[in-house]
């Protein structure tokens, strides 16, 4: 009965971490943004081969290859975790772990963290101290099928993981945003600003792009007052966005919105803003002004920008 304990102990460690290690590569952008948010450079680079480890340990686990010094890889895995985590936390006011990609449902508050890393490490430490030293010799099979399988994660990420774009530094401050804006976006041919990569315009129209979040509370009132503007003026209205899934749904549920909007990732998303919202206001592929913050309704929007 013990041993049967253990085993299904083992098995459901090796399954944790293969888990998370998949959803990691999965939704690799979300990872490496919150990696990005700890200011270290080095995590950066060594953020992709977070994933890796944990998808090899989750299979030496599973497969029962060299088990006793997996778990004590899961011991120091687990302490590593939860010391950058909690750096992080304390420092940084950041709270939220990683373990899981942007899976909603999966997030957890800091004490749970704590409390589920403290169980999984004392586990690890039990079935470490149980387990018999390894002597048997890897299986060719086994040592096979882990090589493809890290080989196909590393080339997976290759391509997803485009480390430049978290290493460069944003080319504003809070204090400098404007200033971003009116030199690279104002009175600039659309076609020959960031904004290009996300919207597609025609040279005879005018377009409201409406540069959004949501969550945020003035982007929620700016959505609504939106309903009122496809007029003459303003041919089309379209959106671009981050968020979770979860907020994307409850944003559909509440507001229905009339124009079209385009997710981007977080890190393409401080490449234009990190004020919400922003908008800007496209003729002639022409960005003839930007809107800092809530639009108004439709007829104030009018007087305050086209009467001028």
């Amino acid at each position: 009965m013990k041993k049967t304990a253990i085993t299904l102990l083992i098995l459901v460690f090796g399954l944790f971490y293969l888990f998370s290690g998949i959803i990691k590569i999965i939704d690799v952008d979300n990872f490496l943004f919150l990696i990005r948010s700890y200011n270290i450079k080095q995590l950066i680079y060594l953020a992709p081969a977070i994933p890796i480890i944990e998808i090899v340990l989750g299979l030496m686990l599973v497969l029962r290859i060299r088990t006793k010094l997996g778990m004590l890889c899961s011991i120091i895995l687990l302490i590593f975790f939860t010391i950058v985590f909690s750096l992080g936390h304390f420092l940084l006011n950041i709270d939220d772990c990683g373990c899981f990609g942007g899976i909603d449902f999966l997030k957890m508050s800091t004490p749970i963290f704590y409390l589920r890393n403290g169980l999984l490490i004392a586990g690890s430490i039990y079935l470490y101290d149980k387990l018999e030293k390894d002597r048997d010799s890897v299986q060719f099979i086994k040592f096979t099928f882990i090589s493809v399988i890290i080989i196909v994660a590393s080339l997976f990420l290759g391509v997803r993981a485009n480390l430049d774009a978290y290493l460069t530094k944003t080319n504003y401050t809070r204090e400098t945003i404007n200033e971003y804006h009116d030199s690279l976006f104002v009175n600039r041919n659309i076609n020959e600003t960031l904004l290009s990569n996300y919207v597609s315009t025609s040279p005879d129209s005018s377009y409201l792009v409406f540069v959004f979040s949501y969550n945020c509370p003035h982007c929620i009132v700016s959505s609504f007052n939106l309903k009122e503007y496809k007029t003459d003026k303003i041919d089309k209205i379209v959106g671009i966005t981050k968020g979770s899934r979860k907020e994307k749904r409850l944003y559909d549920k509440i507001i229905n919105p009339e124009f079209s909007y385009k997710q981007i990732r977080f890190i393409e998303m401080r490449q234009i803003t990190s004020l919400f919202p922003m908008s800007f206001y496209v003729e002639n592929d022409t960005i003839r002004f930007k809107i800092k913050g809530a639009l108004p309704k439709y007829n104030q929007f009018e007087e305050l920008y086209f009467n001028e």
